[in-house]
């Protein structure tokens, strides 16, 4: 065995028990004057280069009683090598040393410290830690656990994270729970001890909690998240992307726990966007976009959600998973509503939806909150209806919201008829689903809607604007008045104007269809001229297909086109024609009926 080796053995065991150096010899040493606070003292130790030999300064140091000076060494050997437990184990023991010394002098403060930087050292200490229990005790009158948690919340607020951790970890001691656990690894986040932290979060988010700290609780999943996104940057800068993304996932996972335990962190929604985004730009994949959109729906970005949705159905149409996500973006827009133009598409598409699944209580229940917000809420209470005598139990406040708008007792019975109203119609006047006929001359459209005389001034302004180029400014008007009147059908259609003049096609689309659901006479034609423009793509790409002799691929870009425009007739009957091609005889007959009603419908 090296000799330094040895004696820095030897030195321990007087560093622990300092009578016990007269029992063994040292290696010797040329002797040598210290310098510093040590006086003249004579060591035998060589003035320290390496981390051991600071260690064995320390050590000879303590056996002379020059605690400060052997403290201060252990702190240069540790420091020095950060992983040697010896090291860490001789500083701790000089630290609890010099707090006896001090705890004899009955100087208790300076004495409270050195025991709690002991433990800091090495949280094993039973010495130390007895120590300052005692002292504690002496020194507060009780050693229990509101007097630890206010001698830790005080450490931590005077930025004295050493001494935080070792009354927190104190704490945990007597009370094992989440919030306790928090405050331990949020305090080791502060003092930079990354590894430890994340554990100590880790097992508190396991750990109960009192209904009162949930948001607590929802904080330590964000910071979790933060450590994971760290950790994934500094993963993705080493090129190890592999691991980037599995960090970046555990974020993802982390920030939506803490947004669902508390909605109103928005330091944990904004987090898992940010995150989304950045897992995208490594992956872009349909369940990374689907992620994406699930995240700015979390963060009532309903337009980038919708984008991201979108993206996900051209990418992969046919996928459970995006339908029922999308059926979760309906629920989140119509029960936060942000635009009169994302609520109205909204509204739409359910529309369009219940016309394929008129039973399905969930939908009548989407639809009902979304006319409820559109202040008819007699077409919510119909569909409502409709909704519970289908599945009473669809949602649990369905009861409540009947009760509300009916002021009465609970929903009719399931064999009782109640389906959307004809306020459902679509843009083009047809029925909507599962709904009677218009009220009126048979073959007759209802007469216009008169608009209130009050808006005539806007309106003039709105078309001077638009006349003048000013599209940006007649815009803000126009959606001023919608937002004021969900129900100014002169509004949506000047809106819908404004939409078609900057080729936003599809938001010009949902403002037309709003226009004409509200009897404005001149929507139809605006709504299926931009309708065919926006289809163009899907039909001539149908139309080489059908060139190539690939019926399978026409009928697949006739039905995006149906899916982006449901109200024109001429992609109906074109479907119609090449599924008629392809054998699907029951298919191809409902599509030309479809086409059939329609066109009936426009003239």
């Amino acid at each position: 065995m090296r000799k330094d080796i040895c004696l820095a053995a030897l030195l321990a065991i007087c560093c622990a028990n300092p009578a016990s150096a007269a029992k063994h010899k040292s290696v010797a040493r040329p002797q040598v004057q210290s310098s510093g606070s040590s006086g003249s003292v004579m060591l035998r130790t060589p003035n320290p280069s390496t981390p051991l030999e600071h260690n064995n300064r320390g050590v000879e140091l303590g056996s002379k009683g020059l605690w400060r000076d052997a403290i201060r060494e252990h702190e240069a050997a540790l420091n020095g090598d950060p992983y040697n437990q010896v090291f860490r184990q001789n500083l701790s023991g000089a630290q609890m040393r010099f707090g006896i010394d001090l705890a004899k002098r009955n100087n208790n403060l300076e004495a409270i410290a050195h025991f709690r930087e002991a433990l800091y050292a090495d949280p094993n200490n039973a010495e130390a830690d007895r120590a300052l229990d005692q002292l504690i005790q002496k020194t507060k009158g009780k050693n229990d656990l509101a007097t630890r948690l206010h001698e830790a919340d005080e450490a931590e607020i005077n930025g004295n994270f050493p001494a935080a951790i070792v009354e927190y970890r104190k704490c945990v001691l007597m009370d094992d729970s989440g919030p306790t656990r928090a405050k331990l690894g949020r305090v080791m986040l502060k003092q930079g001890k990354i590894r430890d932290a994340f554990t100590e979060l880790r097992t508190a988010v396991g750990k109960s909690w009192p209904d009162e700290a949930k948001n607590d609780q929802a904080e330590c999943h964000r910071q979790l998240a933060e450590i994971e996104k760290d950790q994934a940057e500094i993963a993705r800068n080493n090129n190890r992307l592999a691991v980037a993304l599995k960090r970046l996932e555990n974020a993802v996972i982390e920030y939506r726990r803490a947004a669902t335990i508390n909605p109103n962190n928005t330091d944990a929604v904004h987090g898992l966007v940010e995150v989304a985004r950045v897992v995208i730009s490594i992956a872009p994949t349909f369940n990374n976009h689907l992620m994406l959109a699930g995240a700015y729906q979390l963060a009532g970005d309903y337009e980038r959600a919708k984008m991201e949705y979108e993206t996900c159905w051209h990418m992969d149409r046919n996928n459970d998973m995006l339908a029922t996500a999308r059926r979760s973006f309906h629920l989140a827009v119509v029960s936060h509503p942000r635009s009169p133009e994302i609520m109205a598409a909204t509204v739409q598409k359910v529309e369009d939806e219940l016309r394929k699944a008129p039973n399905d209580a969930e939908l009548l229940y989407i639809y009902g909150r979304g006319k409820e917000v559109e202040g008819e809420p007699d077409i919510a209470m119909k569909a409502y209806q409709a909704a519970a005598s289908i599945n009473p139990l669809v949602f649990p406040d369905l009861k409540e919201r009947l009760r509300s708008l009916s002021g009465q007792g609970p929903p009719p019975d399931k064999g009782s008829e109640v389906r959307p109203s004809s306020s459902a119609a679509t843009a083009t006047g047809k029925e909507g689903p599962g709904q009677g006929k218009e009220t009126g001359p048979p073959g007759k459209a209802n007469p216009p809607v008169e608009q209130p005389p009050k808006n005539l001034g806007d309106y003039q302004a709105i078309e001077s604007k638009i006349g003048g180029n000013d599209i940006d400014g007649a815009q803000n008007l126009a959606l001023a008045l919608v937002e004021k009147d969900p129900h100014d059908a002169r509004g949506w259609f000047l809106l819908g104007r404004t939409h078609e003049k900057k080729n936003d096609l599809d938001q010009a689309s949902v403002a037309y269809r709003q226009a004409a659901y509200l009897k404005y006479p001149e929507a139809n034609v605006a709504l299926s001229q931009v309708d065919i423009s926006r289809v163009q793509p899907q039909l001539k790409e149908a139309d080489e297909a059908i060139r190539k002799g690939n019926s399978v691929g026409a009928a697949a870009s006739l039905k995006d086109a149906e899916t982006l425009a449901p109200n024109l007739p001429i992609v109906h009957r074109r479907l119609a024609e090449v599924l008629k091609q392809l054998g699907d005889s029951k298919e191809a007959q409902r599509e030309a009926k479809r086409a059939d009603e329609l066109e009936k419908d426009t003239k």
